[in-house]
């Protein structure tokens, strides 16, 4: 049997009235899209659909290494991490023509992979089609009644499941002894009890010969890309009521580890077969057990990885302490992503956070004295919101010494304890899937707010924080004069171009302040910025490119150049989010086809010493 796991394609084309965008599904906590501009497609592939955040397909990638274990003919593709064309993914699926189709689907995805589906029917008549992934209509039996493109749905943490569904069909087994399965059985639809979750420190490693590997990117306070993303750990004892994965995957509050010394084994085969620029533990909370986290840490530092290789994670900080925090320092713990939510005691404790804000608050501040960066998240529209405490989250926002901050909006995903009480309660405002895409739009209500106004505060939080970054690094006259001398090579009214690769507050500022100084400045910027910056440069003066949201090298290098040669800039500003300049080195080479004076800033004020032989 040849079994094709599959992330197919999951985009928008724009169009001249509106932006498209493209989506994250499979390995996502929150499955969600991002805006693009333009839609180049060269051999099957759309350069604009990659560049940015792309989580690694672990349960597809666990699941592919599983059953092939069993000798199954597997065929791993993650359309989305190859940026790939529904018409050059047809075709594949057409030419490989598997027996078996595991699709990782997801709510806002699932209208699209139900339309794939139909297509693939009709491309490979007689395939068996298995839909898994983050969607409450998995375990529902009318789902598949009322969706004949497919046959068999498996809900909950579905890698094992699957091996005993396929391991079924091979050998003509009754399908009633496999867990979590949905299907059908004559003219009936049957259910099957949900299974019983593996020992991972059993599971072998995720598949990863096949796939993009250069593209699975989650930058946390500036790590670089290329990026190994792994699980060490999986689940949550705590009981958030927003959490999908621990409510719809793992079903319930478990908690399971691998062998420290396995999760160090595959970190270091991967390092010998990839030139990975940064690793990211994947983790749902990778600090829930301290013993355990500090043998990781110790065996990541044993091993040279730690000092030889920047990695990152995602934990509660009320579950620090200081002795671990050295550890983690010690160990080369780049930067750590810390779920905050709310300044207000009373309103953690109502999404059952079980959370200590004080403590909280304190270990962020220690997290950030012992070297590490932190990404702090923050959610508005939480039941008992009002104005007055998302005015004093926002303060709370600005007031951290957080690296990078994400402000979302609160969305009852369906099948969490989120939605059941925003339903109950008529908060829920649309029950179209397609909507439940994760980004800035609202789906819900509350009694304090409309889906608008929490919309509002979204854009609001950051122009605060950004502000409030801005003011602590960039009102005193030596910060100002810092960027005088490092321009001091260059004359009145000779054209110098500044390159939109950071905040934008911080951009504007950087503009405003080489105007004052009598130089003519120019902006080159991805197109999806160009309204953000007509403040402080003329329509004309800004340049932009469609070709993706970030600079590269080879994409950007020609054009660049007959920019310069039309424009024949004296000197090119790089704004920097981090004084290390991880993540830069395209932007720095790309600098230098644009002037002889090259000038980097940090958002700390601090002048980067970037010279010519830096940037060929």
């Amino acid at each position: 049997m040849k079994i094709l796991l599959t992330n197919p394609p999951w985009y928008q084309a724009p169009t001249a009235e509106t932006p498209g965008w493209r989506g994250v599904r499979a390995g996502s906590r929150w499955p969600h899209t991002f805006e693009i501009h333009s839609h180049s497609i060269t051999n099957g592939i759309i350069s604009e659909l990659l560049g940015g955040y792309l989580p690694f397909p672990v349960w597809l990638a666990t699941c592919a290494a599983l059953i092939r274990q069993e000798g199954f003919d597997v065929v791993l593709r993650d359309s989305i991490s190859m940026g790939e064309t529904y018409a050059s993914y047809y075709a594949f699926v057409e030419d490989c023509r598997p027996d078996v189709i595991l699709l990782e689907t997801s709510t806002p995805a699932v209208n699209a992979d139900l339309r794939i589906a139909a297509k693939i029917r009709q491309l490979v008549p007689g395939v068996r089609i298995l839909f898994t992934g983050l969607h409450v209509e998995h375990e529902q039996v009318e789902f598949l009644q009322n969706h004949p493109e497919i046959d068999f749905t498996i809900y909950g943490e579905y890698e094992s499941p699957a091996l005993k569904l396929l391991c079924a069909l091979r050998d003509g087994t009754d399908l009633k002894d496999v867990p979590a399965l949905i299907y059908r059985d004559g003219d009936h639809v049957s259910k099957t009890a949900p299974t019983t979750l593996p020992d991972i420190s059993k599971f072998p490693w995720a598949e990863r010969e096949s796939l993009p590997n250069q593209n699975y990117f989650d930058g946390v306070c500036g790590l670089e890309r290329p990026q190994l993303q792994l699980m060490a750990t999986r689940g949550c004892p705590y009981g958030c009521i927003f959490c999908a994965w621990p409510q719809m995957l793992f079903r319930g509050p478990h908690y399971r580890m691998r062998d420290p010394q396995d999760v160090v084994d595959e970190i270091k085969e991967n390092l010998a077969l990839f030139p990975y620029k940064s690793i990211y533990i994947d983790d749902d909370t990778f600090n829930i057990n301290k013993q355990y986290v500090v043998e990781l840490a110790t065996k990541m530092k044993e091993a040279g990885i730690g000092g030889r290789i920047p990695w990152s994670t995602m934990g509660r900080a009320d579950l620090m302490d200081e002795p671990t925090l050295a550890v983690l320092r010690d160990a080369g713990l780049f930067s750590i992503k810390y779920g905050v939510e709310s300044a207000e005691q009373g309103i953690l404790d109502e999404i059952d956070k079980r959370m200590n804000a004080e403590k909280n608050i304190a270990m962020i501040k220690l997290t950030k004295e012992y070297g590490i960066r932190v990404h702090l998240t923050f959610t508005f529209g939480l039941p008992s919101d009002t104005v007055e405490t998302i005015e004093r989250t926002i303060d709370l926002a600005c007031s951290l010494p957080a690296d990078t901050v994400q402000f979302s909006i609160a969305t009852p995903f369906p099948g969490t304890e989120m939605y059941r009480i925003y339903k109950e309660r008529g908060w829920v405002v649309s029950t179209n899937w397609d909507d439940y895409n994760g980004s800035t739009v609202a789906v819900s209500r509350t009694e304090n707010f409309t889906a608008e106004q929490l919309e509002y505060y979204v854009v609001e939080a950051y122009r605060r924080f950004n502000e409030a970054q801005m003011t602590r690094c960039f009102t005193s006259e030596e910060t100002r004069d810092r960027l005088k001398a490092a321009a001091s090579t260059l004359k009145t009214g000779d054209r110098v171009v500044v390159m939109q690769t950071s905040r934008v507050p911080f951009t504007s500022w950087i503009i405003s302040t080489l105007d004052s100084l009598g130089l003519e400045v120019h902006l080159v910027a991805p197109l999806s910025f160009s309204n953000q910056f007509t403040s402080v440069l003329a329509p004309e003066k800004i340049h932009t490119f469609s070709t993706g949201t970030h600079f590269h090298y080879l994409n950007h290098r020609e054009w660049l150049d007959n920019l310069q040669t039309s424009y024949n800039f004296k000197g090119v500003f790089i704004p920097y989010s981090f004084d290390s300049r991880d993540g830069y080195a395209d932007v720095e080479r790309l600098a230098g086809h644009l002037g002889e004076t090259v000038v980097g800033m940090t958002l700390k004020g601090q002048i980067l010493p970037i010279g010519k032989q830096t940037t060929l």
